[in-house]
């Protein structure tokens, strides 16, 4: 079974209805640790897309539109160009390389219009953006093909995937990157619009997703989502004491810059609570990854919304959208014992495999992960009705041996 994928949604529904929301909203930081260096704020004399925190703009294979913010220089001339990329242009019909005209209101936006890309590969197209007295600035769109957002089946082709839920609110991807000049998985997700929120992010563990890349954060919308349900929190952080939390950490992808930036889109954050995101939870991201080793080690981190799948109260994001709040998280584990076998998951017999849970409860916590927190998948898999790991037995997930993953107490 193909994953669920969306195309592009009318021009005006999906903008005018939300856009003009998402982008005039509060631009202040939060000084959150997983924040560090996002939500700063814009130059208010700057242009800047309102879906990206970035001068990139990701967009679907399909034709649409993608609406840029101008400067809220009210009565300046504005003179916009695409100089490269013949595919983009400022007008519904096409052919509308060049639009100039005086910046109206504090609120003014420009759209830029694509055609479908039905070439195999992603492709870019330039835009530059100059006003009365200000250098030119200049931003890019880079078109994914539609080869990339065929998205790969749930049948067992890698050892992470959890078996497919079938709901209408599920939306299944997977992040591909550039690693060593081949195409790889960086991450898959489930996304569930009711939540605003992913319910699992898989993802393999290895030293080739290791490397000295710092923190991009480049907070972005994720395109392979529905952007009508994915929390904005691309300029600011969720209202109170809510981190934007990764569930893939961007720790977990400092090979290239790309990997990282895909770490910091809408999709992969919760409303986690700070002082557990910056504290206990960051130090179980990394004994997660003191554990990698050379075959692979596979993670599945996730947010439980409660027995009824609303959650624990709520908060809002940076521009008054309701977000539930997770109960629990949790992180599930499966490597081999030796670490060096050289052979797949679905190779090995149960005594060559090891397993772990952890059982987070959203409530405020310092310190190391300790015992306390460590459940067996098979528990995690009663809580949360997913089947994790469908490729090893039964036995594997019924581990549950804190000191086999450096927890020692």
């Amino acid at each position: 079974m193909k994953l669920k994928t969306y195309s592009s949604f009318s021009l005006l529904t999906r903008f005018w209805a939300l856009g003009l929301l998402l982008a005039f909203a509060s631009c202040g930081g939060d000084g959150n640790s997983d924040d560090n260096g996002g939500g700063e704020g814009r130059p208010t004399e700057e242009a800047y897309w309102n879906t990206s925190a970035t001068d990139k703009a990701t967009v679907r294979a399909d034709n649409g539109q993608v609406p840029m913010i101008l400067p809220n220089n009210v009565g300046s001339t504005y003179e916009a160009q695409v100089t490269d990329g013949t595919w983009a242009s400022f007008s519904l019909n096409g052919g509308s390389a060049q639009k100039s005209g005086t910046i109206q209101t504090r609120k003014d936006v420009l759209f830029v219009y694509f055609s479908e890309n039905n070439t195999d590969a992603e492709r870019t197209a330039t835009i530059t953006i100059s006003t009365d007295g200000q250098a030119p600035q200049t931003f890019y769109i880079a078109q994914l093909s539609g080869e990339q957002q065929d998205q790969p089946s749930f049948g067992g082709t890698w050892a992470e995937i959890p078996a497919e839920k079938s709901n209408p609110n599920y939306t299944y991807v997977t992040h591909t990157i550039t690693l060593n000049n081949k195409k790889v998985r960086n991450y898959s997700l489930c996304f569930d619009k009711s939540v605003r929120a992913a319910l699992w992010v898989a993802y393999p563990m290895h030293s080739a997703y290791q490397g000295g890349q710092g923190r991009t954060d480049d907070w972005a919308m994720d395109p392979l989502v529905d952007e009508r349900w994915q929390p904005n929190c691309v300029f600011g952080s969720y209202k109170g004491s809510y981190d934007r939390g990764h569930q893939i950490a961007s720790g977990d992808r400092t090979a290239s810059r790309e990997m990282n930036e895909q770490t910091f889109y809408m999709s992969n954050m919760t409303p986690q609570l700070g002082k557990l995101n910056q504290q206990m939870w960051a130090n179980l991201e990394g004994k997660v990854r003191g554990n990698s080793c050379a075959d692979t080690l596979y993670v599945v981190t996730g947010a439980y919304f409660g027995p009824n799948g609303k959650g624990d109260g709520s908060t809002t994001d940076a521009v008054g959208n309701t977000c539930p709040l997770p109960t629990y998280y949790y992180k599930v584990l499966l490597r081999t014992r030796n670490g060096n076998t050289g052979k797949a998951i679905k190779d090995c017999q149960p005594d060559e495999l090891k397993s772990i849970g952890f059982w987070v409860k959203h409530a405020a916590a310092s310190g190391q992960p300790t015992a306390s927190i460590c459940k067996t998948v098979e528990e995690i898999e009663k809580e949360t009705g997913f089947t994790f790991f469908p490729q090893v037995a039964a036995s594997v997930k019924r581990q549950n041996i804190p000191s086999d993953w450096s927890i020692n107490n």
